[in-house]
């Protein structure tokens, strides 16, 4: 009873201690120690009316009104720029980051950016945007959910999966699994979308359906115009560790110098696709520098290190969320310095 007792009372504790020290002062104490700490933010989708699994324009507006109202913001670009600056910045600088390179991008965020002013970085996987293949992800879901309702039997290098697939829910669970098994293996991609067709009579389509569709090559120039940066994110969104150096260089370098040719502007700055521990090598490292980036960010937290320019930390927040506010302070970034985060 007891230890039930401190396991309830300690988040009670801990809420009434963060809202004590933010009466103290303690935020503004924490901002002054991390002012030096770039706050990254990821974004992936967004939508014109609210949708659970996108950003809506609404939300995008507060989410960039209050960063632009708190911090500095800039391209990643030129926020690396300015890692090694000695001098200390009078507000936290800040990058908005965009992965995949969506066309509801064009739709609903450049607008607002371009509207107040505000640079953004768009992570552009050049296959996806050059009509060479679907996101994998947004493959195996439309192949699911175009499957009819039943069981699926899939065979993925000597391993069953046995999906039972009724309604949306089933179809959802079917997707996370499937797709939790692929995010690094490669290989088993392409055998996973051939099966899902085989066994439902439906092929895939050649080009994306209008959900899973990319910006196209217009569509980024004008981002780019508008003063958003386009940085590299692989050809295909290849789980990068298990390639070959003739693999690697083609969805590093192959992938920037196709965005490049096409929109006529340097690609300088990097996104791992994924983006998770698992995703970083050494090895990787090295071939992100060969290709000619100058930095590159992560899809997780981890705790700010300028020397370590090629594994920079991005923070996923909601602007309605507590953690929001904790990020843009800088409490986010002293627990992780302190390991509790």
């Amino acid at each position: 009873m007891v230890a039930r007792f401190h396991q309830l009372r300690e988040p009670m504790l801990k809420t009434a201690l963060e809202h004590t020290a933010g009466a103290m002062g303690a935020w503004a104490l924490a901002r002054r120690l991390t002012r030096r700490v770039p706050r990254l933010f990821m974004l992936h989708r967004f939508s014109v009316a609210p949708d659970p699994r996108r950003t809506d324009r609404e939300e995008l507006g507060r989410f960039i009104d209050r960063l632009a109202a708190e911090c500095e913001c800039l391209t990643m670009r030129d926020l690396a720029c300015r890692l090694d600056d000695p001098t200390p910045p009078s507000r936290p600088l800040a990058a908005i980051t965009v992965d995949d390179g969506y066309a509801d991008f064009h739709e609903v965020a450049l607008p607002l950016l371009r509207e107040r002013g505000i640079p953004a970085t768009v992570y552009a996987t050049a296959g996806f945007v050059d009509g060479r293949c679907w996101l994998w992800w947004d493959a195996l879901r439309w192949l699911i959910d175009h499957h009819p309702a039943g069981t699926i039997v899939l065979q993925l290098q000597g391993r069953t999966f046995s999906l039972e697939i009724n309604d949306p829910a089933s179809r959802s669970a079917a997707w996370s699994q499937v797709a939790d098994h692929l995010v690094t293996r490669n290989a088993c991609r392409a055998a996973a979308l051939d099966g899902l067709a085989a066994s439902s009579g439906i092929p895939l389509p050649p080009s994306p359906a209008a959900e899973y569709a990319a910006m196209s090559w217009s569509q980024l120039r004008d981002c780019a115009e508008a003063g958003v940066e386009i940085g590299g994110h692989t050809m295909t969104h290849a789980f990068l560790p298990s390639l070959d150096d003739e693999a690697l260089t083609v969805e590093l370098g192959g992938a920037k110098a196709l965005i490049e040719s096409r929109l006529g502007c340097p690609v300088e700055t990097f996104a791992y696709p994924n983006g998770m521990p698992c995703d970083w090598t050494p090895r990787v490292e090295q071939a992100v520098v060969a290709a000619g980036y100058s930095a590159a960010v992560l899809a997780h937290p981890r705790r700010f290190k300028a020397a370590e320019r090629f594994r920079l930390g991005r923070w996923s927040a909601s602007p309605r969320s507590r953690q929001f506010g904790h990020i843009l302070s800088g409490a986010s970034e002293l627990k992780l310095a302190l390991g509790r985060g």
